[in-house]
């Protein structure tokens, strides 16, 4: 049974991440046992995991937040091995590291940016960036066959959208040749479009490292 230390800093701690959500993070405990949260992280744009909706959960002891919480990844990612404890500086496996003023957002926000490093640690694995790009797509489809997700997340469990058909690029005819330079405006465009997402992403994740204290593997 939780402490009511535990289930008061829990609620405040819930309250909180409702009022300000960290980016690409969505977090909440379950309702018959707060000291077992479930958690989405939303893979960043210009990583492997970009589209990807990554579950996973978080167990507290009962003496939360004196004693760190464990760390587990239940969606295929090429990153961290499933249903097992992943070993970082906020996890259990270091409770001799562990600071009582860290939050569940700080943890959260912790472990996605170690997740799009390639740093190696328990509970870690290798994977080629392909991999990754391919559990991303398949990602929301697994998360849909989890009844604890569907129970946890009704807002997130949106119907799986039909495969996009393969492209296949068309030769290149006088016609199009004679539309280079109308091409050209639209090329630029596209280019100005990209590099507004990148720096969307960049601004998010010195965001990410800004909030964080340094979260690490080391097992």
């Amino acid at each position: 049974m939780a402490s009511k230390v535990a289930v008061k800093r829990l609620n405040k701690e819930y309250r909180l991440m409702r009022q300000n959500p960290p980016p690409y993070i969505v977090a909440k405990p379950l309702e018959s046992n707060i000291l077992e949260w479930h958690y989405v992280l939303r893979g960043p744009q210009e990583t492997p995991y970009e589209g990807g909706e990554y579950h996973g959960r978080l167990k507290f002891p009962q003496d939360y937040p004196y004693k760190p919480p464990a760390i587990q990844m239940i969606t295929p990612n090429g990153r961290f091995d499933v249903n097992t404890n992943i070993c970082t500086t906020m996890s259990n496996f270091h409770p001799n590291l562990w600071n009582p003023a860290w939050s569940v957002s700080t943890i959260l926000t912790g472990l996605l940016s170690f997740m799009v490093e390639d740093e190696m640690t328990a509970g870690g694995i290798r994977t080629t960036e392909k991999t990754r790009q391919n559990l991303s797509r398949k990602s929301h489809a697994f998360n849909l066959a989890n009844p604890t997700f569907k129970n946890v997340f009704p807002e997130l469990c949106f119907p799986v959208p039909a495969p996009l058909p393969e492209f296949t690029p068309k030769k290149e005819s006088s016609s199009d040749k004679n539309s280079d330079n109308n091409g050209d405006d639209e090329d630029n465009s596209n280019s100005r479009s990209r590099q507004h997402h990148r720096n969307n992403y960049k601004w998010q994740q010195q965001k990410i490292n800004s909030n964080r204290t340094e979260q690490r593997g080391g097992c």
